[in-house]
């Protein structure tokens, strides 16, 4: 079954020196960032809207593979985020490709496809590598465990088809044994098309080492996403 984009996103890291601070100097930081993305891109873009001066989001965020990263190699990414205000936790099992048709197939549904949410999406990342995003993230419990391949097949069905060789008992580990506390700015946009209407939704994005200096993000990253207008 052919699965349609339903956005794109466009991905740009910038200098972390630029955004030294606690959270209220990243705020100042992020909005000069955007008075200066508006001043540049006045005569390409049609319009612009806001600014970066809100934090939409503060979770944790952890990855997770086995020893030899063999989720990696076979172009998976299992995410974990748990949001410092709620609490809640959520996994996403992401499979990333260059080539869409073979981005697509493969069944990503979570074992509870009512909590899960699938979606279809095009990465676009400096210097305009493409990637097709095939994803499905869903809600987990405080106590559901992330320590063997059993508990992720548990939650994502098809993959103990997908992964070879499949070893339920095999461990998983947060990689790198490394949490990032990441902060989300929005409140910005630009529209890049006029009929029909395409407004670009922005965040700069921040990583902060959990275990490390809170005023000194590890990565930046400004990105922008806008919603196919095509069935592509």
């Amino acid at each position: 079954m052919k699965q349609h984009v339903i956005s794109r996103e466009y991905k740009v890291t910038l200098k972390t020196e630029r955004f030294v601070g606690l959270q209220a100097n990243l705020l100042e930081q992020a909005g000069d960032f955007w008075h200066a993305f508006e001043d540049s891109s006045q005569d390409i873009v049609f319009d612009t809207d806001g600014s970066l001066k809100r934090v939409e989001k503060e979770r944790i965020v952890r990855f997770y593979d086995t020893a030899d990263r063999r989720l990696r190699e076979n172009n998976y990414v299992l995410r974990e985020r748990i949001d410092l205000n709620s609490g809640k936790r959520e996994v996403t099992l992401k499979f990333r490709h260059p080539d869409r048709y073979i981005s697509q197939d493969r069944e990503m549904a979570a074992a509870d496809i009512e909590n899960g949410k699938t979606k279809f999406e095009e990465d676009i990342k400096l210097p305009f590598t493409k990637l097709y995003s095939f994803s499905t993230k869903q809600s987990v419990a405080d106590g559901k465990s992330l320590n063997k391949l059993k508990d992720l097949a548990q939650l994502y069905p098809d993959l103990k088809d997908r992964l070879k060789p499949y070893r339920k008992g095999e461990a998983i580990e947060v990689v790198r044994d490394f949490a990032a506390r990441e902060v989300v700015i929005t409140g910005a946009d630009f529209q890049i098309r006029k009929s029909p209407k395409v407004e670009a939704e922005c965040a700069l994005i921040a990583w902060y080492d959990e275990a490390g200096e809170k005023d000194r993000p590890v990565v930046v990253e400004f990105s922008f996403k806008y919603e196919s207008t095509t069935m592509d």
